[in-house]
């Protein structure tokens, strides 16, 4: 039986997991893809306490660095369904099921695809401009959406790419100092108010079909916001009409289950946000531990 399962390891739950362990509570952490979640997939991070700058993923890996350092378990497995027992939980993975008596939910956010994805074939639309950037040197390269995410991978892209173009269904939403940094770019176009109707292959290129004209592309991202991972926990009646984690500083609607990081309902998400909340989760973690002792 282990005292604390952390679900995610991204910043949320690599902070929980180095509070729980040193909180000394049994600590297992489980994620299905790789340590660091989306952090891994942005070029900089320059708000962060203690950096003024630093790649996405060498802050990941300092992050696991620390984790393992202070030699906090952690597994690559996928969680497929808890379940409530009695006075504890039970955890199934795509490998195994384990006991515990608190889980920390730490999931994070994926990807929001655009709403023609579904339907079109042999087209790739990138998520990753650290990963990417370099196949669209002195090309042209399309991005949607019109949020932060969008026009801080289009600044980086930009580097790389001869023309880009950036394309939002409504206003540009991101924040003064990245649009004026984007407009300052000979190489940037920003197209408001418009929608991609539809993707085709045109002489190894893409034709971008909009509401209003055509473009033609070498390559597309898209950054369009996020749908939070939770698919998994709707037995448990924690979630609300978003899909996002109901929670009152990180407590969920089920005794013994925390949440913390990109997966709960909030206003400000950012990295310094989740490892606060999932310290705060590990911390709440140990009190319901003793309480429950207390109890029996």
């Amino acid at each position: 039986m282990l005292d604390c399962i952390i679900v995610g390891m991204g910043p949320a739950g690599m902070s929980a997991g180095i509070y729980a362990k040193r909180s000394g509570l049994k600590t297992l952490i489980l994620e299905k893809n790789t340590p660091g979640g989306l952090i891994n997939t942005t070029n900089l991070v320059d708000n962060y306490l203690g950096f003024d700058d630093i790649t996405g993923p060498d802050l990941a890996y300092k992050m696991f660095e620390h984790v393992k350092n202070n030699e906090v378990e952690y597994k690559i497995e996928e969680v497929t369904k808890i379940k409530k027992e009695d006075n504890f939980f039970t955890v199934e993975t795509n490998k195994n099921t384990y006991k515990t008596k608190t889980v920390i939910l730490a999931g994070g956010r994926s990807p929001r695809k655009v709403d023609i994805e579904d339907k079109l074939k042999n087209i790739k639309i990138s998520r990753c401009s650290i990963c990417d950037a370099p196949l669209y040197k002195n090309k042209t390269v399309l991005v949607i959406g019109g949020g932060n995410s969008a026009f801080e991978e289009g600044i980086y892209l930009s580097e790389f790419a001869q023309n880009l173009i950036i394309i939002t269904r409504n206003q540009v939403t991101a924040d003064a100092e990245l649009l004026s940094q984007a407009k300052k770019k000979d190489n940037i176009k920003i197209i408001e108010n418009e929608e991609v109707i539809d993707i085709s292959e045109k002489d190894n290129r893409y034709l971008i079909k909009l509401k209003n004209e055509e473009l033609l592309v070498d390559g597309i991202f898209s950054y369009i916001g996020y749908v939070p991972s939770t698919e998994y926990l709707s037995n448990l009646g924690i979630l609300e009409g978003s899909g996002y984690i109901e929670t009152k500083d990180t407590v969920t609607l089920v005794p013994g289950i925390f949440a913390c990081g990109d997966i709960i309902k909030k206003d400000v998400y950012q990295i310094i946000t989740a490892c606060s909340e999932g310290a705060t989760a590990a911390l709440k973690a140990k009190t319901h531990i003793i309480k429950q002792k207390i109890e029996d």
